[in-house]
């Protein structure tokens, strides 16, 4: 595995801490801009829908150019976001602010992405995108425990400043990577032309009622806890990062898995861990320990579904992979988003108990899109075994004479 994919991860790390951290920093959000926990939430709904809306369009646009100058520009926008964010006087700005952040997320992820199974041989792809993905997870890991635990010295103006900080360092690393030059385009209409059929729509409608399903729970993840068990400051940091670390766990198990035994299989445990942590967590009264493992589960599912995707998507229309990634990228986004909507409606209507129960249920109903792509992919590979027999016969028919 190249070495250089390591510095796309950090450039992933950066960019997700800044999107995700604000779980940790909700309530602080929220008592400083003066809007009720739900209203901040919505912060993550404007950030995720700006990112989902702006992936594809930004694809098409700029996705023909040299990906490192890509990337670089991304992180500036990155950096410039989170800064303005940590200098916004008001909510309003706040939106704004996030909206910035989220056109430069939506630019690098993507592109990084792409670039990473470029710089991989083929037979590694699932496990370099995984690595690229790990900086997201890392960033669950890391990111939003801190925010969590620096939101009360720091506050959220200085976890924010951190951040754009942070996105600068990984601008300097891009320089390790090579530049690409100006590929082909692929225009718009193209890009959408690899939507026609079943698989590739049926794989994005897991992705999406998969990313619906962790975000209807996580981007009230604290105050969710609280209500189920109240555990003091550091024990909720503790099930943050464990959440986290499954996740990255779960992440790099997804590549190997798809590697070696398909992508619709980890796709499929990765749903069944989701879920099973999802409904497990109201259950467990508020122990401190089994709320652990409900959150293991949880994090391995729930982030152990993208490289799978993200691999069985290239595999499918390998011709336009940059923008079927970025449509991914724009679906789980939109998920969050999305997440975010239902989760605020579930609370307001039945309470904080409801989440998890929810999210469970969104959790299993990807479970029908998956059956479809799986009913797909048997099809297409039986015709694509007939074929090759087909061609071996003719083969041997047009060898026949010669031999004789």
């Amino acid at each position: 595995m190249p070495v250089r994919i390591l510095f796309l991860a950090l450039g992933n790390f950066a960019v997700a801490t800044g999107a995700y951290v604000i779980a940790g920093m909700l309530a602080e959000v929220a008592s400083h801009t003066g809007v009720a926990v739900s209203l901040a939430g919505q912060l993550v709904t404007v950030y995720a829908l700006t990112y989902g809306a702006a992936a594809p369009v930004l694809s098409a646009l700029f996705g023909h150019g040299d990906r490192r100058r890509l990337l670089a520009a991304a992180l500036v926008l990155s950096a410039a976001g989170n800064l303005l964010t940590a200098l916004a006087p008001g909510f309003a700005a706040l939106l704004a602010a996030r909206i910035i952040a989220a056109v430069g997320a939506a630019l690098f992820a993507p592109t990084a992405i792409v670039m990473a199974a470029d710089l991989a041989p083929l037979h590694r792809r699932g496990s370099a995108v995984a690595l690229v993905v790990t900086g997201s997870t890392l960033a669950t890991v890391l990111g939003v425990p801190a925010g969590a635990l620096l939101a009360g010295p720091l506050g959220h103006r200085g976890v924010y400043a951190a951040i754009a900080l942070l996105c600068v360092g990984a601008l300097v690393t891009l320089r390790a990577l090579p530049r690409t030059g100006a590929v082909p385009r692929v225009p718009l209409r193209t890009g959408f032309g690899a939507l026609k059929g079943v698989l590739v729509p049926a794989v994005l409608a897991v992705s999406l009622l998969a990313s619906v399903s962790d975000f209807t729970a996580y981007t009230f993840v604290v105050p969710m806890l609280t209500h189920l068990g109240d555990p003091p400051p550091a024990a909720l940091s503790a099930l943050l990062v464990v959440y986290g670390i499954a996740g990255s766990l779960g992440n790099t198990a997804a590549g190997w898995v798809t590697d070696r035994i398909g992508a619709l299989w980890a796709m499929l445990a990765a749903l069944a861990l989701l879920g099973t942590g999802l409904f497990v967590l109201p259950l467990v009264g508020g122990s401190v320990v089994l709320s652990a493992a409900a959150l293991a589960l949880w994090g391995l599912g729930g982030w152990g579904i993208l490289p799978a995707v993200q691999a069985k998507l290239i595999d499918a229309a390998p011709g336009a992979a940059g923008s079927v990634v970025a449509f991914n990228v724009s679906v789980v986004w939109l998920g969050m988003g999305l997440g975010g909507i239902v989760g605020g409606g579930a609370v307001e209507v039945a309470g904080m108990s409801a989440l998890p129960v929810t999210a469970g249920l969104l959790a299993v109903a990807a479970l029908a899109p998956l059956a479809a792509a799986a009913r797909t992919g048997r099809r297409t590979a039986r015709r694509r075994a007939e074929q090759a027999r087909q061609e071996q016969r003719e083969q041997g028919e047009e060898s026949a004479p010669a031999a004789r």
